[in-house]
């Protein structure tokens, strides 16, 4: 848990427990990663919908998706709150693999604040305002920067759920 605190499992074992929707996320993120790689070498992903063409852009909806579904996904006014990007954009700034809705997070401490820091003493996510109060004589670093390091860490955590 992210409480760092024992959580007793429920009486109808695991499926009891509120399902980690970061985890999921993480695991999102680290699968579009993997895409990514392909596209800054040679190699572009699969579609995700029709499966049978090359990817050529990206949504935050509908993941990779190739030049025709991406004209269908234009075509539906369902769809029209959807943001795509073009693989050439992606190159390099995996920042925009994460929706815009859930690129800040914030402060469990200070809602009205942004948690833009990693404290690197407690691995807990904090504002600003955080260091001054709770994590003074603490490491910390800017998550875009403790980001590289921490994604192969948990790159090699997730190796064995694959």
């Amino acid at each position: 848990p992210t409480c760092r605190r024992p959580t007793p499992l429920p009486e109808d074992s695991i499926s009891g427990l509120q399902p980690a929707f970061h985890i999921h996320h993480l695991f999102e993120i680290r699968d579009a990663l993997e895409k990514v790689e392909k596209v800054k070498g040679s190699q572009k992903p699969q579609c995700d919908k029709c499966k049978k063409r090359d990817a050529a852009n990206f949504c935050h909806n509908c993941q990779f998706i190739c030049a025709r579904c991406t004209e269908t996904h234009q075509d539906w006014p369902e769809l029209s709150d959807h943001e795509v990007i073009s693989l050439s954009q992606l190159k390099g700034d995996v920042t925009q693999l994460v929706p815009p809705t859930k690129r800040s997070v914030h402060c469990s401490k200070h809602p009205s604040k942004e948690s833009d820091l990693l404290c690197e003493t407690c691995e807990e996510l904090i504002c600003r305002d955080c260091i001054v109060r709770d994590h003074r004589d603490h490491q910390y670093n800017l998550i875009s920067f403790a980001f590289p390091k921490h994604k192969e860490v948990l790159t090699d955590c997730l190796q064995p759920v694959k």
